[in-house]
């Protein structure tokens, strides 16, 4: 017995899919360190910044100055000068200080991050020059659309990047005439006793709320494996 498998809006490919991995480059803040590593990392970032062409001033509205920065790290650097003396309340205020100068840091690091995605190719030179350090994240992007050999003859896995409930026709003679066969829940329908050898054409369409149906995708064909 043969066997096609459909799962969403179709595509057609010939061998197994294969799910995409995607980088991505990220910029790094590293803040679990200490009070003394944390105003050094900030010094960095603004030497890095001063008269960096790629993020002149003024900055987004959204985007915490640079000479705000500044400002806030010589505060952070008075409190923790302050701190060492272990007086009342200096270790607290400088922990207050320090944060605003974390999020002031955060502020700045999004607007790199923007820069890094718009230009992914540089992306780990963008965050080096601004004082940042980086990290690769991976992910498994969505397969590719296709209708792929199965691994038993006359049978299909047909996948999508379209998801939810749909209904289906089958035709063998590239939509000309085509036939029913009926609809599926999450995307995914079987059908079986298929002839090796020969060449079906499916196209799929989701069935949304309310009684909506999307548009019919194109007539897309495989040759079921012998």
């Amino acid at each position: 017995m043969t066997k096609i498998t459909i799962l969403g809006k179709l595509g057609i490919t010939k061998g197994m899919p294969v799910a995409t991995i995607i980088k991505k480059i990220i910029a790094v803040l590293k803040w679990n360190i200490s009070p003394e590593k944390r105003l050094k990392k900030a010094r960095y970032v603004i030497q890095q910044m001063t008269g960096n062409l790629k993020f002149v001033p003024p900055y987004p509205l959204i985007i915490t100055p640079l000479a705000t920065l500044v400002t806030n790290t010589n505060l952070y650097d008075a409190a923790l000068t302050l701190a060492a003396t272990h007086a009342e309340g200096t270790a607290e205020a400088a922990e207050v200080a320090g944060e605003v100068v974390h999020q002031d840091l955060i502020s700045i690091m999004s607007m790199v991050q923007a820069a890094m995605d718009n230009d992914r190719a540089n992306a780990i030179v963008i965050a080096s020059e601004a004082g940042f350090d980086t990290k690769t994240e991976s992910k498994r992007g969505p397969r590719k659309a296709g209708v792929y050999q199965g691994n038993e003859p006359g049978s299909f896995v047909i996948h999508s990047d379209m998801t939810g409930q749909h209904e289906w026709q089958e035709s063998t003679d590239n939509g000309s005439t085509y036939k029913d066969i009926g609809g599926s829940s999450g995307g995914v329908y079987t059908v079986e006793g298929k002839i090796p050898d020969r060449r079906y054409y499916y196209r799929g369409r989701q069935v949304l709320t309310f009684g909506r149906k999307g548009e019919w995708g194109p007539w897309r064909s495989n040759t079921a494996p012998a």
